[in-house]
């Protein structure tokens, strides 16, 4: 690594502007973010315009000018070869002293693409242009090097692969174990030790007659629920609406809120992210100034079960137990809160059934709405979902269960995706390791200081010196930037300027490349000195 030849980007890399001639949009091709790759993009309606399509080939680079720092850049596969892509997309050709898939792992290793979003520019959606890096240092060594550290970095990657592959289906394996747990917990399987030891437990039918003599008229019968249901449970279970089990539910408003979360003495409003599937996200609210808006009946408390109504097909049904929340949060009109007989009913427990089975299949065959981003389930649907009840014993011994597991559950994921965060570790470093680290981060800095540089600069200018020729001009000032030394020399001309850059920039370019008497300033660009 030390005797490598370290050069500019920009010396390895030739935009490609092939104009197409007759673009097609079913030949286009896009660049996926977070290292993912290139592929053709889905069939789209061009809008009119006057939008330039190019023509890319197998083998070159390609990034995309907003997305770079986001992972999307790769190297164009041979089944996109002859595929389109705008100016916002650019594809260079690299140069033979280099194969394309150094330049890849030039951006990836140590995640070096993540550092350039300073190179971002612009108004609106910022880009990162070609020019910009182009002036990134990166280590060459011969081709025959290349090939050999590219060879080992592809076996790397392979071995990792695999890696990754047997951790996330250690991934896939656990979730459908917990699964499998919670289906088992809300059917009686999971406690049925637990009821061969407290055989003399009252049953569920009690629990359920304590509730409808007071709520119900006494004919009101939940005894064909399991005929018309077909399912089989423990003896003492019982299987009713959900409208036994509630007094209520209550939906809530949504007034007008500023999109940021509510600071914690602010009211906020949930969303219906904060509610997932037996957990809640707090910080899911945007914040609500008006106080007057503010009911404290659709206050979310501790202990509430609630539920989405509203919103994407995956996302209405979704059913969760408050355990622990902030203050000053409020419902939204796409959530609903049950409230349930306490002394009946586990919350948790209740959150958890409605969450699995017949009882989410029945939610979900509920729902309707004119395209599946946009779904509701009514109220009215919402109270006949049926409901598998236990003794209230069982259901807290049901909970106790459910609780340690997911504890366990926990524990080893975190460690499962502790081992794929090292993975990922793993094979940064190789790629370091084996590339070197031109300290590109400083190179990314001075960048902006050039341009900034280049904004600001000084500009010199010295009535006495014009139609000087350049040679005298920068013995008498030092060096100078190229606009200063064109409009003091003896070729400007205001009332003619494109002839009179013409005539300097001949005149100089035959003094830095055939009297090599002027050259450019290294590492200041646009600026001229003497050789």
């Amino acid at each position: 690594m030390k005797n490598w030849q370290k050069v500019k980007l920009g010396t390895l890399l030739t935009e490609s502007k092939i104009l197409s001639e007759n673009p097609n949009p079913n030949n286009r091709i896009r660049v996926k973010l977070n290292l993912l790759g290139i592929e053709k993009r889905p069939l789209t309606r061009d809008k009119k315009g006057a939008t330039k399509y190019y023509t890319r080939k197998a083998g070159q680079f390609i990034y995309g000018k907003q997305n770079l720092h986001k992972g999307a850049f790769g190297i164009i596969q041979e089944e996109l070869d002859g595929f389109e892509s705008t100016s916002d997309i650019p594809a260079f050709d690299v140069n033979d002293s280099c194969y394309p898939e150094w330049i890849y792992y030039f951006f990836r290793k140590g995640n070096f693409y993540l550092k350039l979003e300073s190179l971002a520019k612009g108004v609106g959606s910022k880009r990162i242009q070609p020019k910009q890096i182009f002036d990134l240092d990166i280590y060459l060594p011969t081709k025959e090097e290349q090939n050999k550290i590219l060879k080992t970095i592809k076996n790397a990657e392979f071995n990792n692969q695999k890696l990754l592959k047997e951790l996330q289906l250690q991934e896939e394996n656990l979730s459908k174990l917990r699964e499998s747990i919670l289906l088992d917990a809300i059917n009686g399987k999971l406690t049925k030790d637990w009821r061969d030891k407290n055989e003399f437990v009252e049953p569920a039918s009690k629990l359920l007659n304590e509730i409808i003599k007071d709520k119900f008229n006494s004919k009101q019968s939940y005894s064909n629920l399991k005929n018309n249901f077909k399912i089989d449970l423990p003896q003492t279970w019982e299987l009713c609406y959900l409208s036994h089990l509630i007094s209520s539910s209550y939906a809530g408003k949504s007034p007008q809120c500023e999109s940021r979360p509510a600071n914690l003495n602010e009211w906020g409003v949930i969303k219906t992210t904060a509610i997932q599937d037996l957990f809640f996200l707090e910080n899911e609210n945007k914040a609500l100034t008006d106080t007057s808006k503010v009911n404290l009946e659709r206050e979310v408390k501790n202990g509430d079960v609630l539920l989405t109504r509203a919103g994407p097909t995956n996302r209405v049904g979704i059913t969760t137990y408050i355990m622990k929340t902030r203050p000053k949060l409020l419902l939204s009109d796409k959530t609903i809160r049950l409230d349930y007989f306490k002394e009946y009913v586990n919350g948790e427990f209740l959150a958890l059934t409605l969450s699995r089975g017949i009882s989410k299949d029945f939610i979900d065959s509920k729902k309707s709405g004119m395209a599946l981003s946009q779904v509701n389930i009514s109220q009215a649907n919402l109270l006949l979902t049926p409901i598998l009840i236990c003794p209230y014993k069982e259901q807290l011994e049901i909970v106790k269960k459910v609780n340690e597991f997911n504890q366990y559950f926990d524990e080893i994921k975190q460690q499962i995706l502790k081992k794929i965060e090292y993975s990922f570790k793993l094979i940064d470093n190789t790629l370091v390791s084996l590339l070197g680290n031109e300290m590109n981060i400083l190179s990314v800095e001075n960048i902006r200081k050039k341009e900034n540089r280049n904004l600001k600069r000084e500009i010199k200018f010295n009535s006495k010196t014009t139609n000087m020729d350049l040679i005298n001009l920068l013995k008498l000032n030092g060096k100078l930037h190229a606009e200063d030394l064109w409009k003091m020399s003896e070729y400007y001309d205001d009332k003619n300027i494109g002839d009179s850059i013409d005539k300097f920039y001949s005149d100089l370019k035959g003094k830095i490349e055939i009297d090599k008497t002027i050259k450019e300033v290294s590492n200041e660009k646009g600026y001229i000195e003497l050789v």
